[in-house]
């Protein structure tokens, strides 16, 4: 049984598959207190458990996000605002159904850096876990999670919240694929707004 909210407690800052001699795929949590924690269950149970407890559907926050960033895989998951988990491959698995990708707290990411040909997430405490990414796909995912909280927050509180980012310094980055579909779809909802709106006006 995975004690979720032990878990939530102690601050998650990565959840990450691994291969356990005996006890085959399970799944090593990392958290801001108590650093390392070894569950005998899969990362797609263990998400699966931290998805009940929020009741999060996350075949339907998949497609409703990865609509949002103009992606159908891979799609950062929203637990709530503050715990917003980004996808990231970390190993390459032996069985086809294993899992390769972790998922990382975006608000504990503070960096990414390559050293020596390869790529590490920097987490809080400087916690360093390697990646089987290059920087550009990391980037990019550590993006799509930021638009992900964007679109959350709007959502949740109707608004846009602003992160621990500094505004200006991220929206001076160039637009990926994801930030202009995010837009596209913000334009056709304010749209479909202003027609409603119309229409009633002249009923």
């Amino acid at each position: 049984m995975v004690n979720v909210e032990k878990l939530l407690n102690d601050e998650i800052m990565a959840i990450i598959p691994i291969y356990i001699d005996m006890y085959g795929n399970c799944t090593k949590v990392i958290t801001l207190k108590t650093q390392e924690d070894y569950i005998f269950k899969s990362i797609k149970t263990v998400l699966k458990n931290i998805a009940k407890f929020y009741t999060l559907d996350l075949m339907a926050s998949r497609e409703y996000y990865g609509k949002m960033i103009g992606i159908s895989n891979i799609v950062p998951i929203p637990f709530d605002s503050e715990n917003i988990f980004i996808p990231l491959k970390v190993r390459k698995p032996i069985f086809k159904n294993d899992g390769s990708f972790g998922y990382f707290n975006l608000k504990f990411i503070n960096d990414i850096k390559e050293e020596k040909n390869e790529v590490y997430i920097i987490l809080k405490g400087n916690v360093k876990v390697r990646i089987n990414q290059t920087l550009k796909t990391a980037y990019k995912h550590v993006r799509h999670g930021e638009i992900v909280k964007r679109v959350y927050d709007k959502k949740t509180y109707g608004l846009i919240k602003e992160s621990s980012h500094d505004f200006y310094n991220e929206y001076n980055k160039p637009a990926t694929k994801g930030d202009i579909v995010f837009l596209v779809n913000q334009l056709m909802d304010i749209l479909k707004k202003l027609h409603e709106r119309r229409n009633t006006i002249h009923q």
